[in-house]
């Protein structure tokens, strides 16, 4: 009796070390996990091929920027798209600096000197917390924006933060709004709360709590520190936000959206977000995404580029960007500045992988 009872307790350990196995190779060995999500896919047109109805669309017809003096109107139309009559908030400062505070979440990181955090306060009740964090060897004098997205913070990405640090960059990092102590709420005179991603028409101006913090942080950096330059870094709805801020301040040299969004016509499945600030009407009738890459991308010693997950089990996935990629190259090279898309193959999560880190630290030495 004893011998059969540890002939079922081995087997029943060799089921479990089987299964932990399988589990293992399908959530986190990036090999299996990528044929995994390919053969879990609904159809072929998920992550292996494009869709041919999206071949169909040609990107030029949808650049409306030949020009400067088109790049300049784009860029005049989008800024009252966003802020209204007031313009772009070329004076707006941080309302509180906390020089040196101790962050348990950030204080690990390598080659960090000191914290400081900054409070931007744009009226209503609503703040944005925006962290400097400055290297002890500062060998690059180079600013990096690094900007989170939805359901996370910049606490969730150490290895991102410390490979800046690291080389010598100082990081300005910034929680998109609702995360990480940034305020959720916009509050109406009425008293109703309003949700800051998904009450956009009953707000006045509403992404401009999106952008708002970025102009202000830049403003304080140039006015405090003697940065050589400002890059950004944006992920999934950080991606969304790194775009639209390089589309509308010049002072951002180069910038690297990943993962975080697609010109509305190639679109499907998640990407499709009606309602939220990416499909914000006036936004979008000021610029079409294709105008808002080449403004980004434009003008002497800029460049942005846009990296996707081709597995991607949230979003932009796909190799979708290729089509559009050509077309914009070519407008923004023809206005002094550089485009180009990377897809990154190497996983099948929604992140910045450690590929797509190494190429972004490759290009920022260009």
């Amino acid at each position: 009796m004893q011998r059969y009872l540890k002939k079922i307790l081995y087997g029943a350990l060799a089921l479990s070390a089987l299964a932990a196995g399988v589990d293992f190779l399908i959530h986190h060995y990036d090999p299996t996990r990528v044929l995994y999500k390919r053969l879990k896919a609904a159809d072929k047109y998920v992550y292996d091929e494009i869709d041919p109805r999206f071949r169909q669309t040609d990107p030029n017809s949808l650049i409306a920027i030949q020009t400067p003096a088109d790049l300049a109107g784009a860029r005049a139309r989008l800024i009252k798209a966003i802020w209204g009559g007031g313009g772009f908030p070329a004076t707006a400062m941080p309302s509180r600096i906390e020089r040196g505070i101790d962050d348990a979440d950030l204080r690990a990181l390598p080659n960090l000197a000191r914290i400081d955090r900054i409070t931007v306060d744009m009226g209503n009740g609503i703040r944005s917390f925006l962290y400097h964090l400055q290297p002890a060897a500062r060998t690059m004098n180079r600013l990096v924006i690094y900007h989170h997205g939805f359901a996370g913070a910049i606490r969730d990405v150490p290895d991102i933060l410390g490979a800046f640090l690291e080389q010598g960059y100082g990081v300005l990092a910034i929680n998109l709004m609702a995360y990480g102590g940034n305020s959720a709420y916009f509050g109406a005179a009425d008293g109703t709360q309003y949700n800051l991603h998904f009450d956009l028409e009953k707000i006045e101006n509403p992404l401009r709590y999106q952008f708002e913090p970025v102009a202000a942080g830049i403003n304080y950096m140039h006015g405090k520190f003697a940065y050589r330059s400002v890059d950004m870094v944006g992920f999934s709805a950080g991606g969304f936000v790194a775009v639209v801020a390089a589309a509308l301040d010049p002072r951002i040299r180069r910038s690297y959206p990943v993962a975080g969004v697609y010109p509305i016509y190639l679109r499907s499945g998640q990407d499709i977000q009606n309602g939220m600030a990416s499909y914000y009407p006036p936004m979008l009738a000021a610029a079409s995404y294709l105008d808002m890459f080449i403004l980004g991308a434009s003008g002497a010693g800029r460049r942005q580029m846009q990296i996707f997950n081709r597995y991607d089990r949230c979003c932009y996935n796909n190799t979708k960007a290729t089509l559009y990629a050509p077309a914009v190259a070519g407008r923004a090279a023809a206005l002094g500045g550089a485009f180009t898309v990377l897809i990154d193959e190497t996983h099948a999560d929604h992140k910045i992988s450690r590929f797509a880190l190494d190429a972004i630290l490759a290009d920022m030495k260009r």
